[in-house]
Order: C-alpha cells, then sequence, then structure tokens
C-alpha cells in the first residue's frame, strides 16, 4: 500500500522480496555467465553477506546466511570433502559459488549429488570473473537490496511531489479539454545496476530518456539515487502510446543484449490530478509481479496484468518455448553472425498484424525492402505469416525470448 502523505508501505502482494536471494544473481546475471548447476530447490535462500574461501580448510566457520565462494582446491579429494554439503547446509548457509578453471576442471558429481539431494544451491562461476569483481558486485547488491526494491519515505515522498508538479501543468489540456491526449506513468526499476559499470548505466539511462522523449508530444521525469526513476509521458492520443509500447519492450532487450542491463518497468494511465498516487500503486504492483514471474526484464501495464500472470504461469511450466522454436533459433543464429536485424522485422511485422505499409513505416524502409526481408526470412525458416498458427506461436516465442532470455 502506498501511502505519499506518511509513510511508504511495500505491497508485497506477490512474496517479500527483502534480500538478494541466489536465484535472482542468476536470472539477472549479476555475474555474467553464472549458473546454478545443483539444489534448485533451494534457490530461494537469502544471502545476507559473501564469504571467500579459496583453500576449503575450515568450512565450519562459515555463518549462517553467508554465499561460500572458492575456486574448488582439492575438492576432487571426496575423502576430503565428503561432508562439506552437509556441513554447510546444517550451519544455515546460503550456497556456494565454485570457479573451476584453476584447480578443478568442473564440479565432482558427488558435490552435485549432495547437493540436489539436500536442496543445497551450487553457482558455477565461470572463470573470466576474478574474485574481486564477485566480491563488488554481490556485496553492492546486497547493501542495496533494500533501497532498490523499498524506496525511502522521503525520496517516495519527492518522487510523488515531482511527478505531481509536473502533471499540474498540463491539467487543461489532459483533464479540462476534449483534445483526446492521455497521460500515462513509467516506473523503471534498474534489476542488475551493479553488475555494469556506472557509464554503462548512465548511458543506458540517457538512452531511455531519449527514446521516450522522441516518441512522445512531452516527457518529464524524476530519477532516484538508487536508479528507479519515474516517467510523466503525454501522448496526442491513446493510439500513439499503444504503438510505442510494445517498441519500447523491445528497446529493453536491445539494453540488456548490447549493455547487459535490465529493467522492470510498470505502466499506468493517469486519469485524474487524484489518481496519481493510484498510478503509482499500479506502477510498483506491476514491477512485483515482473519480478515474481522471474522475468529478466520488460514492459507490464496495469491494464495488462491479468495477460502477465497467464504469461508467468506459463513460463513455469514449459521453460525450452525459446530453444524448442528452431525458425526463431535460426533466425536468431543468422541475426548473430550476419549483423542483420530479420528477428526485429518479424517482430514488427507481426505486432502490426501482418501490415506491410504500417510496418515499412515504423522500421523506415520502402514496402518493396521490407518484401525482401519477409521472403528471406520465409527462406531462411519456412514461416508463414498467413498462417494464424504459425503467427501466433511465432509471437508467443519471441514474447518470451524479449522477456524470459540472455
Amino acid at each position: 500500500m502506498l501511502n505519499f502523505g506518511c509513510i511508504l508501505i511495500k505491497t508485497g502482494k506477490y512474496g517479500d522480496f527483502m534480500g538478494l536471494m541466489i536465484r535472482q544473481i542468476v536470472e539477472n546475471q549479476l555475474l555474467r555467465g553464472v549458473r546454478l548447476a545443483a539444489g534448485q530447490t533451494g534457490d530461494s535462500n537469502i544471502i545476507s553477506w559473501v564469504n571467500v574461501m579459496e583453500i576449503l580448510d575450515s568450512p565450519q566457520s562459515i555463518q549462517r546466511g553467508e554465499l561460500l565462494v572458492t575456486t574448488g582446491y582439492n575438492l576432487q579429494q571426496e575423502d576430503l570433502y565428503k561432508n562439506l554439503i552437509s556441513t554447510l547446509k546444517n550451519n544455515g548457509v546460503s550456497g556456494i559459488a565454485i570457479q573451476p578453471g584453476y584447480y578443478i576442471d568442473e564440479i565432482p558429481d558427488y558435490i552435485l549429488k549432495e547437493s540436489d539431494q539436500l536442496g543445497f544451491p551450487v553457482l558455477e562461476i565461470p572463470k573470466t570473473l576474478t574474485f574481486s569483481d564477485i566480491l563488488r558486485i554481490l556485496i553492492q547488491k546486497i547493501n542495496t537490496e533494500k533501497s532498490e526494491n523499498i524506496i525511502s519515505d522521503e525520496a517516495a515522498k519527492i518522487m510523488f511531489q515531482s511527478m505531481q508538479e509536473n502533471l499540474k501543468q498540463y491539467t487543461s489540456v489532459l483533464f479540462e479539454e476534449d483534445s483526446g491526449k492521455v497521460a500515462h506513468l513509467f516506473y523503471l526499476k534498474p534489476i542488475n545496476l551493479y553488475a555494469v559499470s556506472e557509464t554503462i548505466a548512465a548511458a543506458s539511462m540517457n538512452r531511455i530518456k531519449s527514446y521516450l522523449t522522441d516518441r512522445a508530444d512531452s516527457c518529464e521525469y524524476h530519477m532516484s539515487k538508487n536508479g528507479i526513476s519515474s516517467f510523466l509521458i503525454l501522448f496526442e492520443s491513446e493510439a500513439k502510446y499503444l504503438s510505442m509500447i510494445y517498441d519500447f519492450s523491445i528497446e529493453l532487450t536491445f539494453l540488456s543484449e548490447q549493455q547487459g542491463i535490465n529493467y522492470y518497468v510498470g505502466v499506468d494511465r493517469i486519469k485524474s490530478m487524484e489518481s496519481l498516487y493510484l498510478a503509482f500503486e499500479h506502477v510498483t504492483e506491476c514491477t512485483e509481479l515482473l519480478q515474481f514471474i522471474h522475468a529478466k526484464r520488460g514492459v507490464c501495464s496495469y491494464d495488462n496484468m491479468t495477460f502477465m500472470k497467464m504469461f508467468g504461469i506459463l513460463h513455469q511450466n514449459e521453460h525450452s518455448f525459446v530453444s524448442d522454436n528452431q525458425a526463431l533459433q535460426i533466425l536468431l543464429n543468422y541475426d548473430r553472425i550476419n549483423q542483420t536485424n530479420y528477428v526485429q522485422t518479424l517482430r514488427f511485422y507481426l505486432a502490426d498484424s501482418c501490415n506491410a505499409s504500417k510496418t515499412a513505416s515504423r522500421l523506415f524502409i520502402h514496402r518493396h525492402t521490407l518484401q525482401k526481408r519477409l521472403e528471406k526470412i520465409n527462406d531462411l525458416c519456412g514461416i508463414n505469416p498467413d498462417d494464424y498458427y504459425a503467427r501466433l506461436y511465432m509471437s508467443i516465442s519471441l514474447l518470451f525470448h524479449d522477456y524470459f532470455a540472455f
């Protein structure tokens, strides 16, 4: 429940996200290339601190809630470490992160098997990361998790008051005249801010600000110290807003792929001055939902929350939607190798209900150029846009890619 007049209380409708969980390190790729190797049932364990121990000579000293990080020196000697996982588990340790490549080639099977049996999470860290990087990223994230998930009372009031003052200047245009103009509140929350440099984070936010400003009639924004930002955006019509919101979701995918930074974005329409506080409740609820369904990034509008819940349920029951779509895999691989943009072309073409004129205009290309691209797409993967089920399957697969894939 949000109350900007006195205090800010997190709604918590989709669970308690007050600490850094094991699975968030993997899902948000806080450590690029990290994977959960075993003990998946313990992936919700909360990490209170990080303990580095290159030589595992005193595992019993690791404290409750800590994540143990190690190169696994001598870990292949099962007789020495056969009780390692049970000791860590019994002591309340959150998990172990092992970095093969220095002293061991791979995590030993006996470690993986016992971890699966006990539900004790084992992270495998790529050799490319230094212990310094690991500590910096994780400890910064742990120390700021509360401020990332809950804006302080004072910061919340400042953000709300800023948006309220900005909204006042547009009152006559929005609420007193039949102009057709609409206002939307965009609430941006960076998910892995400390996994990228300050330079990349600043450049990414500038790119977002430029994108939204270019696409809107008017754009006002306020940014908090923890990177959480709110945007008051006016569009000349609801149709113009709808034509850009999917494009913006794709822009977030590009930022993730190109810069390694991920955002959750909640959106709600502001229907009156009095409804601004409610819009803030709605947009924070949207970002909570994105986290609840384990999205890597993405946009969730309050009007589409029912669909997003269904989308999340489908993802939990089918994890190979993207990889099983061979046509999409062919296009993704072709784009990576040849630096083309056939996936983007197909995204827009399907989003525009296969309207060639609209898609060509959106991509700033001639219709003949679009037609050649579509023919090439068909030659590469055999997708037939005239087939309703083929269009639907590809559209859903693309959504899964943009929200859940790295």
